[in-house]
C-alpha cells in the first residue's frame, strides 16, 4: 500500500511540475476590467456589495477574480457568466443560459461574509457572456449579487 501511495505522490509531483512550466511563459499580458456587483433583492441581504475582476490575457485565456462582502457567513456560493436571456430586460434580470459552466470553485464565505471566487477559462468560452451572478449553492434561485457585463 506504501509503494502505492509513493507512485500517486510521485505522478501528482510531475504532473504539478508540468503545469508549472506551462505556465512559465515570460510574456504574459493583457487588460482588467472591472465591474461593480449590483445589489439583488433577496431575502435575508441588505448590505451585500463586490466587484468583477476579468482579466484578458495575451494567452486567449481570461482570469476573473469575484470579491463580495454582505453575504450571509459561512454559506457555500457558487458563481456563473450568464449569456442574455429575455432581450426585453437587463441582462442581470434575463435569466440568461449559464455560460461555460461554474467560474472556479464552489466557496464557502467567512464568518464576516467575504467572500473571493478566482476562475480560469479559455476566453472563448465565455465570449456571449453579457453578466456574472452569485448563487447561493443550496438555493440558486437566491442570487444576492450581479454584474452587468454590458455596461
Amino acid at each position: 500500500m506504501k509503494k502505492s501511495a509513493s507512485l500517486k505522490f510521485a505522478g501528482l509531483a510531475l504532473l504539478g511540475s508540468f503545469a508549472l512550466a506551462a505556465c512559465n511563459q515570460a510574456s504574459v499580458s493583457g487588460s482588467t476590467k472591472t465591474t461593480d456587483f449590483a445589489l439583488q433583492t433577496q431575502p435575508g441581504y441588505t448590505v451585500q456589495a463586490g466587484k468583477a475582476a476579468i482579466s484578458n490575457l495575451n494567452t486567449k485565456d481570461t482570469v476573473t477574480i469575484l470579491t463580495a462582502t454582505g453575504l450571509k457567513p459561512s454559506t457555500l456560493y457558487v458563481a456563473h457568466y450568464h449569456a442574455q436571456g429575455d432581450t426585453t430586460k437587463a441582462p442581470c434580470a434575463s435569466g440568461g443560459a449559464i455560460v461555460d459552466g461554474m467560474i472556479g470553485m464552489a466557496t464557502t464565505s467567512g464568518t464576516d461574509g467575504s467572500l473571493t471566487i478566482k476562475g480560469f477559462t479559455p476566453t472563448t468560452n465565455i465570449s456571449t457572456a453579457k453578466y456574472i451572478n452569485i448563487h447561493e449553492n443550496a438555493a440558486l434561485a437566491i442570487v444576492p449579487l450581479c454584474a452587468d457585463l454590458t455596461k
